[in-house]
């Protein structure tokens, strides 16, 4: 065995007895996930968004959003009827895989129903016609009361 071929193990074996202490070692994983650009930024460690508008959660990892339906809380990809943009999101401070053990608080503190202004509905109604009749008296046309009905 040449000089440099002990020297490049002796390199080497001190290397790896140096790193061997540091791969026993305890590896953590703080996984930060962008929020939507509807949504406010998040602290790290943040999962999830509570929704008013659609009393549910939206999951940061996912990226989808979780709504009761038929009594069962479902990840959805989009809630029909909504834009995202009108969202007003409170950040919840909760870590684990069910964000709505905390619903009934959530719900009261956040929850505002929307509120839908009826619009006026318009009725349209026949336009009543007047014709003259040959002494000059103005007849409505749907007067059944007039002489000489057409």
């Amino acid at each position: 065995m040449t000089f440099r071929s002990q020297l490049f193990a002796f390199v080497f074996g001190a290397t790896a007895a140096l790193a061997a202490p540091s791969a026993h070692a305890q590896i953590g994983v703080n996984a930060q996930f962008g929020h939507p650009t509807w949504g406010p930024a998040v602290p790290a460690g943040t999962q999830y968004y509570y929704v008013p508008e659609i009393d549910g959660y939206y999951d940061l990892a996912a990226q989808r959003y979780i709504v009761l339906r038929n009594g069962q809380w479902v990840p959805v990809a989009a809630v029909a009827g909504y834009n995202p943009a009108s969202f007003h999101p409170v950040v919840v401070d909760y870590r684990g895989r069910q964000p709505w053990a905390q619903y009934r608080d959530h719900h009261a503190r956040y929850y505002r129903p929307v509120v839908v202004q009826p619009r006026p509905v318009v009725v349209k109604q026949r336009p009543v016609v007047v014709n003259r009749d040959n002494r000059g008296r103005g007849r409505n046309e749907h007067d059944d009361r007039g002489r000489g009905h057409r």
